[in-house]
Order: structure tokens, then sequence, then C-alpha cells
């Protein structure tokens, strides 16, 4: 019979005691999984969008690898291009496991650049890995006068904003290397940015994964509706050979610099975060966790379904990129800011 008392059990001691090793055996609550536990994941976005996607697949299969296997389930939190979500991590969510956040890697830089508006510091953050090491691109309809990146220099493609990516991508590409991307910002998600295309209110997405596209974007792409017009990141997407990338478009040290304080993020382009603080076991229950899922079969069978790729990066990889992005030299971090307008107080 299920020993009833293991639903008594707090989550952090459920936690904790499967993490330290000299745990002699688990209760029959543990080993038959105590269903009565819930874990949250909070996505920073909208339905349906990219990041709701991903992490309603990894919540699906997360609970499996996780002491007591408990339920895990998805809550939206958008608002504020995800500064409302990561606000309620950094000082509200409780440290006991119990919350985990699927974010947008931009809120690295945006804390690096906005201190004033993120009052977080990024390094902070218990990062628990990343799903994929993510490829933005950015996409047009085929009745755009963009078709190509290089048209791009000589006409103005109107492109839909929903914070993060969508937004700073096309700007930082124009402020850099001249392109007349014109950004209409404030869509709730890239969902709704996509509706937006189809619906002919602007020509474009500003930056969106290849993963979401291969996802959300499936007839679009299949029936030839859509450009690819350029990929942002550090490297190619290896199915995206022939799409040009802007990072090779930069001639100067300051062109490039200035890319790679947000381009750079894309080592880790789904990443999950816990608070700050978190109990070193609890911690470490929660990345081995992760990273035991991106390798279960009945995941990855479904990931590959769903269009979704999966490129995990560990969190001590991930770790070190943040520091090293905290560590760009002030002068790049000014003019990034005065590309953006950004008053930092």
């Amino acid at each position: 019979m299920r020993n009833t008392q293991g639903h008594r059990f707090s989550a952090i001691a459920m936690f904790v005691l499967a993490a330290v090793a000299a745990i002699a055996a688990p209760s029959p609550a543990s080993a038959q999984g105590d269903r009565g536990k819930q874990i949250q994941v909070l996505v920073a976005g909208t339905a349906g969008g990219g990041i709701d996607l991903g992490a309603r697949i990894v919540s699906r299969h997360l609970g499996k690898y996780l002491p007591g296997n408990p339920l895990v389930v998805v809550q939206l939190m958008p608002g504020a291009g995800g500064i409302r979500m990561i606000d309620y991590m950094n000082s509200v969510a409780p440290k006991d496991g119990t919350v985990i956040g699927a974010v947008n890697p931009q809120i690295v830089s945006r804390a690096i650049l906005d201190s004033g508006a993120a009052r977080y510091d990024a390094r902070q953050f218990t990062w628990i890995g990343s799903a994929l090491r993510e490829y933005q691109v950015l996409v047009a309809r085929t009745d755009a006068p963009v078709k190509t990146f290089d048209d791009a220099f000589k006409a103005e493609l109107i492109v839909g904003g929903s914070g993060g990516a969508t937004d700073t991508f096309p700007i930082i590409t124009n402020a850099a290397l001249g392109t007349k991307f014109k950004v209409i910002s404030g869509y709730p998600g890239t969902r709704e940015v996509n509706l937006a295309m189809e619906r002919g209110e602007v020509q474009g997405n500003g930056a969106i994964t290849w993963a979401s596209i291969k996802s959300t974007m499936t007839a679009a792409l299949a029936e030839k509706r859509i450009n690819l017009i350029v990929q942002f990141g550090l490297k190619n997407h290896p199915e995206l050979p022939q799409v040009p990338n802007a990072l090779t478009y930069a001639k100067t040290k300051d062109q490039r610099d200035t890319l790679m304080l947000l381009f750079a993020t894309q080592e880790f382009g789904r990443p999950y975060i816990a608070p700050p603080g978190l109990p070193a076991p609890i911690a470490a229950a929660l990345r081995d966790g992760f990273m035991a899922t991106m390798k279960d079969p009945a995941f990855l069978e479904e990931a590959a379904r769903r269009g979704l790729d999966i490129d995990p990066t560990p969190s001590e990889e991930i770790d070190a990129l943040v520091r090293q992005l905290y560590a760009t030299a002030p002068e790049t971090v000014q003019r990034v800011r005065d590309i953006f307008g950004i008053q930092n107080k």
C-alpha cells in the first residue's frame, strides 16, 4: 500500500533527501512518485510561441528524472518582454525547486544594458540548462519588397516585434550594418507576430528561431509563402547553409563586438532558470534531471515530431558565457545602449 505520509513531505525535503548520496533508501511514496507534488514551469511568453511549445514538451518528460517524480505543469506569465516573470523569479518565487522558468536568453543582454529597468543580476540566477543552441532567422512574406538580405540595405522591410530578439536583432543590425528594417513593436508574442504577417499588418517577423519556424510556421514554409532573409548567431544552422548570417557582414571589430553582445546569447537559446540562492542539492537535482531529460528517447521522439531541434547546453557552459558577456568592454556596452536609447540609471 502506498505510504500517504509521503504527501506531507515538503518539496525541498523531497529534493534534498533524494539528492544527498547518504540517503539509505526511498520511502514507498517516493518510489512510486509523489503525485501530490507539482513543479511549475513559468513561461515568459504567450501560448503557442516557441518558448511555450518547447516548455510543454520538456514538462511532459522532466518529472521522470526528478526526485519523487512530481507532476510538472506549465503556466504562462507574459508581460514587459519577459521582465514580469524574471522579476517574480528574482524576488518572489520560492527557493525550493518547485518553480522554474523558461526564458528568453536575452535576459542577460538586457540586464547588462539596462540595469535600471532590469533589476536583477543574471549571474545570480540558478541556470539549469538549455534545450538548444538557437538560430534566429528574420522571415518575410514572399510578396514583400525585401526578398534577400542584400535587398534589406536598399529597401525598407516592416517587421513585427514582441520583445527580445524580435525587436533587438533587426534594430542592432540596422545600426551596425546599415540595413533598413522597420520594427513595429508591441505584439504579445511570436505567435501574434506570425498572425499579423498573415493579415498583412507587417511584412515579416524580426527574429524567430529556426526551430519555431519548423514547428509553428510549417504550412507557410512548405507552401513557400515566406522567405528566410538572414540568420543571427555565431554560426549558420547546418540546415540553412544558403541563408546569410548577419555576423559575416561585419567588416570592423566595432561592428562585430556590437553584434556579439546580443547574438552570443544564441548559444543557450532555450534556457531554464531557477531563483537565485537555490540550495546546492536542489540545484543539482534540477540540473541532472534536465540533462537526463535531454537524452530521453521518448522526449527526443516527441521533439522531432513537433519540429523542435534539441542541442542542449549544460549549466556550467551557460554560467561561463553569462560571465563572459558581463565582462564586455564598457565602450561596447555604451555603444549598444546608445543604439537603443537606453539611459542606464
